[in-house]
């Protein structure tokens, strides 16, 4: 785990600690559900977070699995503990897909979580989807170059950045890192192992407050 990532995983563990959180499913879930109806195999939400849009999927029938790094993000939803994956907290999921899932037709879904990992970790993660055999779709929201707050932080490499903050009664700092998407390079890279069905940036998809970035979703199936 390079610097970026020990500075990330300490910022979204003191996130999900201090935040009581929403289980409103978002809405590119509500997007997916309709793509994935009658869905028979697994959903692997990668970096769910606390784990919301799994519940979605599970209360509608659509099963689906829950990895993430975040201890705290995951321990606020005891109730669906039986959702999760039970070595999340050990995993990095761009690992979790280097062994062959065999038996069984998946999926993979990963909303807000591609601009959070590194180029390094995106190359292994589509490395190690290109080579599961069972895997059917994969469904991602991302935000962008084009997003409001591109080139704010500390620029830290290629459409990298980096925002500092102190934590409250401490000398140390917390810090949340963002790797801004290029669609046109995404596409390039999916291309080569997917057959993409949907490919659209745009705002009001991940609408919050007053925060209306211009995000990517993209809907592809293995080749």
């Amino acid at each position: 785990m390079n610097s970026k990532e020990k500075l990330n995983f300490r910022y979204w563990d003191i996130f999900y600690k201090k935040k009581k959180l929403t289980h409103r499913p978002t809405k590119f879930a509500l997007f997916c559900r309709k793509k994935l109806k009658n869905y028979k195999g697994i959903l692997y939400d990668i970096g769910s977070g606390n784990g919301r849009d799994v519940i979605y999927f599970n209360k509608n029938k659509i099963n689906c699995i829950g990895v993430d790094k975040s201890f705290q993000a995951i321990s606020g939803s005891k109730k669906y503990n039986f959702f999760f994956n039970k070595n999340f907290k050990k995993k990095n999921f761009c690992n979790f897909f280097k062994k062959r899932i065999e038996n069984e037709k998946f999926s993979v879904y990963s909303r807000f979580t591609l601009h959070a990992i590194n180029y390094q970790n995106e190359k292994k993660l589509f490395k190690n989807l290109s080579k599961q055999n069972n895997l059917e779709y994969l469904f991602i929201e991302t935000r962008t170059i084009h997003d409001e707050l591109y080139g704010s932080g500390k620029n830290v490499g290629k459409h990298e950045f980096i925002w500092l903050s102190k934590l409250k009664n401490s000398k140390n700092f917390s810090s949340h890192y963002r790797r801004f998407i290029d669609p046109r390079n995404l596409r390039k890279i999916l291309k080569k192992n997917f057959n993409i069905l949907y490919f659209k940036k745009s705002r009001n998809f991940a609408k919050f407050k007053k925060e209306n970035p211009c995000v990517l979703r993209v809907i592809a199936k293995k080749k």
